[in-house]
């Protein structure tokens, strides 16, 4: 023996059986003993999924409840996506906005709450399986069949360890009947007037509420193909401009309310031009217009003695009320691009003896059409300025409300005797002025006031303002007292007519008579004097019995359908949507209670209380702040109620 192992090659063959044995039997304790959990979950995952589960985004509505954007299923691709529909197209699609491809808002409203509107997504742990499929593909010139494993979620084996937590559904304050009445009217205004564009908003002046608010040209939401650029702007918020004369009525709040200027005091005529230095360019009027007072000025427009008020109140002063109407400032933390406008500082406004006098008449300033509005709003409401209110509430998916928006005072501009003279200006600038065209025939009993503005744009390469190009506009009040809606309209380069009481004025006077000839958006209260001439419904039901008035109905040739129960008719009504003439509603009239009165205008506490039959006495102007009897009180026919009237201060 030589001292070396000799192994034979059948013991050589057990061992290594032996040692592969040894090393599956390691392989099996390790993965099921030793690496148990690791194995498991590789072996689980292989087979399942986690996905997140899609959080209904929130609906947008108008005031009335009618959907604006809503969410759309995809069908393609089961239950897992979704897209968002706007039911309405364009309609206020500038103020709703849209989505980005990833589902979040990209603009408007639905970029500005999308958090609250997006709510949270769940997750689902899904079971996959593996299906064969088969696909076509080209192979040359031919087309052949291909099978290929797909991976596909078992829906039935899957389980939701997170549910998705909707988003809230946003109630705005705008009023889709009026919001649709408005951008017809910018559209025809546009095509009318040749204009770049043109935009209106329309406010409740006591609330802040917007009920409508527009640009055209506008677009549509739902296109996946239109660009949109401009048309997506809403210029209400976005567009910095010079105001023209319609920032008179700020110069007079200011000569007014500092007691500087009187309303009654005349101011020499100058002649068409006004040259108090002969190194400084003229300010000049349209024509000869001979000694005037302020009321006087504000009707014919008279940029000299605008100026000349100016220069009386001084730099401080007017700038000071110009920042306490809110200019040169956001008017709200809600409107996505909102402009700040230009208000110039009082030592900028002497830094030579022309720029202080210019701003008096609206050159040296610039604003946006929403701190005009809400300017307006202010003088219409008796001197408090609001904040202007896009969302009136959220609600969440059981359509319960959860947070209630309520209007915020900004702060109190001017006093309501202040507000009161101005009105009266502006009632006359429309029934004498230079805003005749605003006056309809078609709503004679409804009194407008408001202020028209022409201002040349200023041309920033020759840096001086250029008479081919201007900004016209209209803001008014209707009706001047007891506002109800405070419009602006402001037309971008309109050729031809240029001036605004030609353009804006009468896009005013059209949306005003649509809203007040429109079934559900009009007043009540005008709805109800709707009835024509020689109508066999044109009479009196109220107080009588049931069976009277459709005896009298029957006689006159009038359909009327009954609501309620009672005895006696209390109310009458111009059906517009079914087939009756009248609908009466029936109650009882000798027992009833006093309804609660207090915040309404004149108007609408005298439409209440005309379906209650009482004798109503009342004194002062403005809105209900106190009455007589109180609110749940019994009335017995013959009670007198009284009321206090006052201006909100």
């Amino acid at each position: 023996m030589n001292g070396k192992i000799r192994l034979e090659p059948l013991a050589f063959l057990k061992w290594l059986v032996m040692s592969l044995v040894g090393v599956l039997l390691w392989q099996t304790f390790s993965i099921q003993v030793v690496n148990r959990k690791v194995y498991q979950t590789k072996a689980k995952n292989m087979v399942t999924s986690t996905r997140n589960v899609y959080a209904d985004r929130g609906r947008i509505l108008d005031r009335n409840g009618v959907v604006l954007a809503d969410n759309c299923r995809d069908t393609t691709n089961k239950m897992l996506d979704y897209t968002r529909i706007f039911l309405h197209g364009q309609l206020a699609s500038q103020v709703v906005g849209k989505l980005d491809f990833n589902g979040h808002g990209n603009m408007g409203l639905e970029r500005t709450f999308d958090t609250k509107l997006s709510g949270v997504s769940g997750i689902r742990v899904g079971v996959d399986g593996q299906t064969v499929e088969k696909f076509s593909e080209m192979d040359g010139d031919s087309v052949k069949t291909v099978k290929k494993v797909v991976k596909r979620e078992i829906y039935s084996r899957s389980r939701e360890v997170a549910k998705a937590e909707p988003g809230l559904n946003m109630v705005l304050t705008i009023d889709g009947n009026m919001q649709e009445i408005v951008e017809k009217a910018l559209k025809d205004g546009v095509n009318e007037f040749e204009a770049k564009s043109a935009s209106a908003v329309i406010v409740e002046p006591y609330t802040g509420e917007i009920l409508a608010m527009a640009s055209y040209p506008t677009f549509d939401p739902n296109s996946k193909t239109q660009g949109v650029g401009r048309m997506a702007n809403n210029e209400i918020v976005t567009l910095s401009y010079e105001p023209g004369s319609t920032f008179k009525v700020i110069t007079a709040a200011a000569a007014l309310e500092n007691k500087i200027v009187p309303p009654t005091r005349v101011f020499e005529n100058e002649g068409r031009c006004w040259s108090w230095n002969p190194k400084s360019e003229k300010i000049c009027d349209t024509h000869v217009y001979g000694d005037m007072d302020m009321s006087e000025a504000m009707v014919q427009s008279s940029n000299i003695v605008f100026a000349k008020i100016a220069a009386e109140v001084g730099a401080e002063k007017l700038y000071n009320m110009a920042r306490g109407f809110g200019f040169g400032m956001p008017t709200s933390d809600y409107f996505p691009g909102e402009e700040r406008g230009r208000l110039l500082m009082p030592y900028e406004l002497t830094r030579d003896d022309r720029t202080l006098k210019t701003m008096g008449f609206g050159h040296a300033i610039s604003v946006t059409p929403i701190q005009m509005a809400m300017a307006y709003a202010a003088v219409a409401n008796g001197g408090v300025l609001m904040e202007p209110m896009l969302v009136r509430e959220w609600r969440d998916s059981r359509d319960s409300v959860v947070e209630k928006i309520e209007p915020k005072e900004v702060r109190r501009v001017i006093s309501a005797s202040t507000a009161a003279t101005i009105r009266s200006m502006l009632y006359r600038v429309v029934n004498s002025g230079t805003a005749k065209k605003v006056v309809s025939k078609k709503i004679p009993d409804v009194y407008f006031g408001g202020k028209t503005g022409t201002a040349e744009k200023f041309n920033q390469e020759t840096q001086k303002y250029d008479r081919d190009h201007q900004v016209a506009s209209f803001i008014g009040l209707a009706p001047v007292e007891d506002t109800r809606y405070v419009c602006l309209v402001l037309v971008d380069d309109p050729q031809g007519k240029h001036v605004g009481g030609l353009t804006a004025g009468p896009i005013f006077r059209r949306i005003m008579e649509g809203i007040y000839y429109h079934p559900e958006a009009s007043p009540v209260s005008y709805n109800l004097a709707q009835v024509k001439k020689n109508n066999p419904c044109d009479m009196d039901f109220m107080g009588m019995t049931a069976d009277a008035a459709k005896k009298l109905a029957s006689d006159k040739g009038c359909k009327v359908a009954f609501a309620g129960e009672g005895v006696r008719v209390i109310s009458q009504n111009i059906d517009y949507t079914g087939d009756a003439g009248v609908v009466l509603s029936l109650g009882e009239m000798l027992a009833s209670k006093m309804p609660d009165l207090k915040g309404l205008s004149l108007r609408d506490a005298m439409e209440i209380m005309g379906n209650i039959r009482v004798n109503v006495e009342y004194e002062g102007k403005g809105r209900v702040v106190a009455q007589s009897p109180k609110p749940e009180e019994l009335l017995q026919k013959g009670t007198t109620c009284k009321l206090t009237l006052k201006e909100r201060g």
